[in-house]
């Protein structure tokens, strides 16, 4: 399916679910030209083998795997790395994966027959950006349906911090193997992950062959940004006035096109809340926006933001969430994407 027709998908998500402005900025938002071809990209990042499988050597496994997580403490707005040792007796064949960002990297790199099953959540089109090839496949749970999953027998599942506590402690009690991973929160931890997974499933092979692709094609995104003086300053201002900041997805896009995060910029770590004066104060010269809202609407009406050089520019800009929120190695399709938003002149 075509990058544009799952935004058509997500727009008609967005029509049922909510009215008025928000109804009106789904019906009346375009696709903007990009750097690289959306959809070519997507095909690119979705489906990837090696042409080289790295087999396994003599005495392979058992195998202990050395992985970092991250820990967020959102009230504290700080975050921590764990490092964690993990022992697989050998490559598991039946693998379910209960968050978003993990599917999306498994079904790049690992053959499907071993995913049993995915989340509801990676089959919602609002969240996962291969929603519709999963929920074509039928084998869908929900993410605290603990005894379909128990009843499979998997040979693993990986869970990450924000899997719910009570699922993971009866896989736990019920002795299905669990590894727990964290969030990340740029590229470059995609790109550990990648690596991660592809030695956990024994296909490096294929995980080295989508971080080439990665590299291949941020390297051709950032020569095709436009150059600038100044980088632009975009701050990304989400429901109830959060802004994400230095330890969220949001500063990784930035940099991949050329911007910076105004949250990291003004000392943000994960999120924070800030009222319109503190936005007008920091001055962006971007606000991005998710589509799904009526947030555009409610930034034009305050009499004070009509003082904010972006609205007076007309730089309030609107993106669909779901390229917002993607912490696998559709980071670079986000990326992609927001280059042609914001440079709406370029391409």
């Amino acid at each position: 399916m075509s990058v544009k027709r799952k935004v058509l998908i997500l727009g008609g998500i967005i029509l049922l679910l909510f009215s008025g402005a928000a109804r009106v900025a789904a019906e009346s938002w375009v696709m903007p030209a990009t750097p690289l071809p959306m959809d070519k990209l997507f095909q690119e990042l979705c489906y990837v083998r090696s042409s080289d499988r790295v087999r396994p050597k003599a005495g392979h496994w058992p195998r202990d795997i050395e992985y970092q997580r991250r820990v967020i403490d959102y009230r504290n707005d700080s975050f921590k790395v764990e490092s964690n040792t993990f022992r697989l007796a050998q490559p598991p064949q039946k693998i379910i994966p209960h968050a978003v960002g993990i599917t999306e990297i498994l079904w790049a790199i690992c053959p499907r027959e071993r995913l049993l099953m995915f989340n509801t959540v990676a089959a919602d089109p609002r969240f996962s950006m291969i929603a519709d090839e999963l929920a074509a496949t039928g084998k869908i749970f929900s993410p605290k349906e603990s005894e379909l999953i128990i009843a499979a027998q998997p040979d693993l599942v990986l869970t990450v911090i924000f899997s719910d506590a009570v699922f993971k402690q009866r896989l736990k009690q019920a002795g299905i193997p669990t590894l727990d991973l964290g969030s990340p929160d740029s590229l470059a931890s995609v790109v550990k992950e990648i690596k991660l997974l592809g030695e956990i499933l024994d296909e490096s092979g294929n995980a080295e062959a989508l971080l080439q692709i990665i590299s291949r094609k941020q390297a051709l995104l950032r020569a095709a940004l436009p150059k600038r003086n100044k980088p632009l300053r975009l701050l990304y201002y989400d429901m109830g006035g959060y802004i994400p900041g230095k330890s969220s997805n949001f500063t990784s896009l930035c940099k991949m096109v050329g911007a910076v995060n105004v949250g990291a910029e003004q000392g943000i770590n994960s999120w924070r809340q800030v009222d319109h004066e503190t936005l007008l104060k920091w001055d962006p010269d971007v606000i991005i926006v998710p589509l799904e809202n009526n947030l555009t609407e409610n930034l034009k009406k305050d009499p004070l933001l009509r003082y904010c050089r972006a609205l007076q520019d007309d730089n309030l800009l609107q993106i669909p969430g779901l390229y917002l929120r993607t912490n696998s190695q559709f980071l670079l399709l986000s990326a992609n994407l927001l280059a042609g938003i914001i440079y709406p002149d370029t391409y």
